[in-house]
């Protein structure tokens, strides 16, 4: 990937170029940026960039061997790390059997989350991890020769997977680095990395795109039209991973539709829609509960902020915009507290692997009382 290819971070880009024409390449880095912010896509420029047997001052050649084989995604001396989920019958933990779905979606390109990559393994209901036998095959990999003869990099997304057993495999690589590794590491969470590991690496904080550069990046690289690349900016902050997984939708929510059912349920105590969406909510599976839930906190959020007039801030599609007007007035400084409190403590019992239909009925009942709760006159 060329850094002409990137969307924005030009600034960023033009440092970690000097670094490595300085000589001055540090072997374990840290991308730290949020869903759609970029840092996947930086580090897959700047592995480029390292092996590229022309690079210009601004960017790769795009024309030898070696970015030609990084353009296809067949680059003997890149090698991938991703969470994933055990395949039936595999005897070790390792990513071999998902790798050419990770080439796949690497060739559309670097701007996905979590959400996309469960939806692309079909893994819906399983919860992704980094393993040790992983982090045993990428020793194994780091210690052949270089194919090129030049750098070997190593990319590793969302670290933050990994099992503390795990992480401590890959501490020992980054404390006794093979000669001319390099392991880029590319995380969503820093906070959630061992404490060991992030004083080993060089930190590079990837910032948010502001939502005219998400737009204009739409445009010239997905081809959106101008004015609906303006709105999925908009909406989605900035966040490309989103505003892609928008375009790609059109009209479909299905979680506004399911949201809006459940706040049906909730405000008239239908006992029967209630346990029905219990089910329907535990069919998500674990990391699908905890995007609804995400969800679910977004709205909320998004009510409470049009209540106070900061329209500038206002984040919503039509669609959301339509339901929220006449849904929100049951959100007020009384209740919105308590609401975001019951919707992360749910959040935390799902990722801690409470039963989801037990957790959704609970959070129903809790919804149902602080929906009816009246606002109080100051």
């Amino acid at each position: 990937m060329l850094y002409a290819e990137v969307v924005g971070h030009e600034a960023l880009g033009a440092k970690l170029r000097e670094s490595v024409r300085s000589g001055r390449v540090a072997h374990a880095q840290l991308f730290e940026g949020q869903e759609g912010a970029g840092a996947l896509a930086l580090a897959r420029a700047h592995a480029q960039y390292l092996t590229c047997e022309q690079p210009t001052e601004a960017d790769s050649c795009g024309r030898c061997t070696s970015c030609k084989a990084h353009a296809k995604m067949q680059h003997p001396d890149l090698h991938w790390c991703f969470p994933f989920f055990k395949a039936d019958g595999q005897e070790k933990a390792t990513s071999e059997p998902h790798q050419g779905t990770w080439r796949e979606a690497m060739l559309e390109g670097p701007y996905l989350g979590v959400e996309d990559w469960l939806d692309r393994l079909g893994a819906d209901r399983k919860q992704l991890f980094i393993s040790v036998d992983e982090a045993l095959e990428v020793n194994r990999k780091l210690g052949l020769k270089a194919f090129h003869g030049g750098w070997k990099v190593w990319i590793c997304w969302l670290p933050e997977t990994m099992r503390v057993d795990t992480a401590n495999k890959f501490l020992k690589l980054m404390e006794e680095p093979t000669d001319r590794t390099v392991m880029l590491f590319v995380t969503q969470h820093p906070d959630r990395l061992l404490a060991t590991i992030r004083s080993r690496v060089q930190r590079i904080h990837v910032p948010n795109l502001r939502p005219e550069e998400a737009a204009q990046g739409l445009v010239q690289r997905w081809g959106v039209d101008a004015d609906m690349a303006a709105s999925l900016a908009h909406v989605s902050d900035g966040n490309l991973a989103q505003a892609l997984r928008m375009a790609k939708a059109g009209q479909d929510q299905p979680d506004l539709e399911r949201f809006s059912a459940w706040m049906r349920s909730c405000w008239a105590r239908d006992g029967r829609a209630m346990v029905e969406g219990s089910e329907s909510f535990a069919s998500l599976g674990r990391e699908g509960q905890k995007r609804f839930l995400h969800y679910a906190l977004h709205l909320v959020r998004q009510s409470i902020v049009g209540h106070y007039g900061a329209k500038e801030l206002v984040r919503l599609t039509p669609a959301e915009s339509a339901f929220l007007a006449k849904f929100s007035k049951f959100i007020h400084h009384d209740n919105v507290m308590a609401l975001r409190e019951a919707l992360e403590e749910a959040h935390s019992d799902v990722a801690g692997n409470v039963n989801g239909k037990l957790v959704f009925v609970d959070l129903s009942l809790r919804v149902h009382r602080l929906l009816r709760l009246p606002a109080s006159v100051d």
